[in-house]
């Protein structure tokens, strides 16, 4: 078990820096400047290419900015001036972490639910109401539930802030309800899915025939069996929170990184730009590699493959 998971961790290594390499080069590519201001001299400009390094070389920034990475140091924001960037994502990412786990939580464990009572009563009514739950949820976009949101839940009726993060954990009800819609849409579609074919299974059918009631088998043995697919998912839901976060951290003003991701590329600030995206990439690669420990843990078969290859 130790090899697979020093092989994981190899890959997420080789990832990061893969991901470091071609953000660094996209950068490169993208025209205009952050030092934009039309006030700004040519003599002000070279002087602050200067300083930030930017009249060097390119293969000698990308070795001095590799470098840096590998010590904690993402280099400073243009934007913000003297500001260190792993300063700035520091001070950010509590309440998108907040946001992330409390909406992935949320999500998938009424998701589960929602899908164990779909395959339960499957083809009646319930089933199909949880079907098109499911289907609004995975299709219609997350900020699009939380514009929704806003304005209903928190302007019409003042049950919650509609904005801005000064109240404690009210503030995080509305978003945290917007980015798990498509996590709970995901596990709930899963888990019918999954559900519906163990419940017609030959074990379940022993477990009744032995005497256990509805209940019992559901709760001991298809339940439990049908959350096994679900840690495969984990990933993916993973994607589509960071992605969806960055908006809807926009619609709420939350000082998350999502926020600050969009704040950033309005102003052309390539070395948060490039900080943000190395740590998108860090939190999904960490949340790949615990997913691929635990489902070498549930399935020995996916272990001993990988520490073969």
């Amino acid at each position: 078990m130790i090899k697979y998971i020093l092989k994981r961790i190899a890959y997420l290594i080789l990832t990061l820096f893969l991901v470091a390499s071609i953000t660094f080069f996209l950068m490169k590519l993208l025209p205009g400047t952050p030092f934009n201001n039309p006030k700004l001299t040519h003599d002000q400009i070279a002087l602050l290419n200067k300083q930030y390094g930017l009249d060097k070389p390119l293969w000698v920034q990308f070795f001095q900015y590799i470098v840096g990475i590998a010590h904690g140091d993402f280099g400073q924001s243009y934007q913000y001036v003297g500001e260190p960037v792993s300063t700035l994502i520091a001070t950010r990412v509590g309440p998108s972490l907040q946001l992330g786990a409390q909406a992935m939580v949320v999500g998938t464990i009424l998701g589960i639910l929602l899908g164990a009572i779909a395959a339960i009563r499957k083809n009646t009514w319930v089933d199909s109401v949880a079907t098109i739950f499911a289907i609004l949820g995975r299709s219609i976009p997350s900020f699009v539930f939380a514009a929704l949101l806003q304005f209903f839940v928190a302007y019409k009726w003042g049950l919650f802030p509609v904005a801005l993060w000064e109240n404690g954990f009210s503030s995080s009800v509305l978003p945290t309800i917007a980015l798990a819609m498509a996590p709970l849409a995901n596990t709930a579609r899963f888990m019918r899915t999954e559900m519906v074919d163990v419940l017609n299974s030959d074990y379940i059918e022993l477990a009744r025939s032995k005497g256990d009631a509805k209940w019992q088998a559901v709760a001991w043995h298809a339940l439990r069996n049908s959350m096994i697919p679900i840690v495969t998912i984990i990933g993916p839901m993973a994607v589509d929170l960071m992605s969806g976060s960055m908006v809807v951290e926009n619609i709420f003003a939350i000082p998350g990184i999502g926020e600050q991701f969009v704040k950033s590329i309005t102003t052309n600030d390539y070395p948060v730009i490039m900080g943000l995206t190395i740590m998108y990439c860090f939190m999904l690669t960490v949340v790949i590699l615990i997913v691929d420990i635990l489902y070498g843990f549930i399935d020995p078969r996916i272990r001993l493959t990988g520490e073969a290859n």
